[in-house]
Order: structure tokens, then C-alpha cells, then sequence
């Protein structure tokens, strides 16, 4: 039997597969992800948490909404 110290360190470990399946089971479709890494202001990058924080928003998602709309 596999404990769940084990567990957790495998989900940790490969947490975007799981995230990818989850995904799978509510929506019946998989989405590819990248991991992308970004310098930008500092204050700007607080301003933005903050923000996404109130409205309760994924930044993640807000950037990808944005790159989607500067590039269409």
C-alpha cells in the first residue's frame, strides 16, 4: 500500500499532469499547457496579484486572454 506522503510527493512532483486530467474529467478535453517565464516590473507584478486576488480571477488565464487578444 502506497502512503500519502508518497502520494502527495508524486502529485507535487507532477502536478500539471494531474491538473491536465482534472481538467480531462470536467470538460471531456485536453489542453496543453507551457510554462513560460517572464521579468517584468515588480510593482506592476504586485499590482496585478492583487487584483486577480479581489476579482477572484487566474492570473495565469488573464495573461493567456491577453496574448489571445493582442495576437488575433
Amino acid at each position: 500500500m502506497v502512503s500519502q506522503r508518497k502520494i502527495n510527493k508524486i502529485v507535487n512532483k507532477h502536478s500539471s499532469v494531474f491538473k491536465a486530467l482534472e481538467e480531462f474529467e470536467k470538460t471531456g478535453k485536453t489542453i496543453v499547457k507551457t510554462r513560460m517565464n517572464f521579468t517584468i516590473d515588480r510593482e506592476i507584478a504586485k499590482k496585478f496579484r492583487d487584483y486577480c486576488r479581489k476579482k477572484n480571477y487566474n492570473m495565469s488565464l488573464k495573461i493567456e486572454e491577453f496574448m489571445k487578444k493582442i495576437i488575433s
